[in-house]
């Protein structure tokens, strides 16, 4: 009777892990069929006056933080930051070089910190040597930039797995008649006060509902950093 019982256990408990790991897979197939934006690959490079990032990846053409997923459009978004100040005259230019490859236009500044930007409209991901100048009337600096997500050992597609699995409870809430009210955003963040080469993923949801369920993974260790429930 013990040995039955035992085996009927084992049973259940199967059965349940199963359940589980259906129920994981099927939130991260939602989570993936909703994502408003991934930041894919990051560049980083810096000289005495500037600082400068490339960030690539998809996010939706209508950009509006609303739980509402819509179609996506590639991006690679270039920024400048000036570390020194510089007359600046009124149109500033750019010339990205990606291997033989080479993009350039007219930068738009930041009117929130000051930054100049713009949007190649493409996913960089190169091993090849990518420099930034920017041309601003009489100053002119390029900067190599160098990839930071390479080495990771989390991509963007195992961080949002392992986000399925940590708010697996929260985020089962947006499910309703088999359907997921809320979208996802995969980004690459930074804490430069406290160091300015250590970046985590932040894995944010946003439902329609206005609940916001979000983790921070290290992209090295795979370990949680942090959650966050609002």
């Amino acid at each position: 009777m013990k040995k039955i019982l035992k085996v009927c256990m084992l049973i259940l408990f199967s059965a349940l892990t199963l359940v589980g790991c259906a129920g994981t897979n099927k939130l991260y197939d939602f989570a993936k069929a909703n994502i408003a934006e991934v930041r894919e690959n990051m560049y980083v490079g810096e000289s005495d006056n500037l600082k400068v990032s490339l960030i690539s990846g998809l996010r939706e053409k209508d950009y509006v933080v609303n739980g509402l997923a819509t179609s996506a459009v590639e991006f690679g978004v270039l920024t400048f930051v000036f570390k020194t100040e510089v007359a600046l005259p009124e149109t500033v230019n750019y010339v990205l070089t990606v291997g033989t490859t080479r993009y350039d236009g007219i930068l738009e500044q930041n009117p929130y910190d000051g930054s100049f930007v713009c949007d190649v409209k493409t996913i960089i991901n190169s091993n090849e040597v990518i420099s930034a100048k920017i041309i601003a009337g009489e100053f002119v600096e390029s900067v190599e930039v160098k990839s930071v997500t390479s080495n990771w050992n989390v991509n963007a597609t195992n961080a949002l797995k392992l986000a399925c699995v940590e708010l697996k409870n929260e985020l089962a809430g947006f499910i309703e008649n088999d359907e997921f009210y809320a979208e996802c955003y995969i980004k690459i963040i930074n804490d430069p006060d406290v160091d300015k080469n250590n970046y985590f993923w932040y894995v944010n949801f946003v439902g329609r509902n206005e609940k916001t369920f979000a983790v921070v993974i290290d992209p090295v260790s795979n370990e949680i950093m942090a959650k966050k429930t609002i």
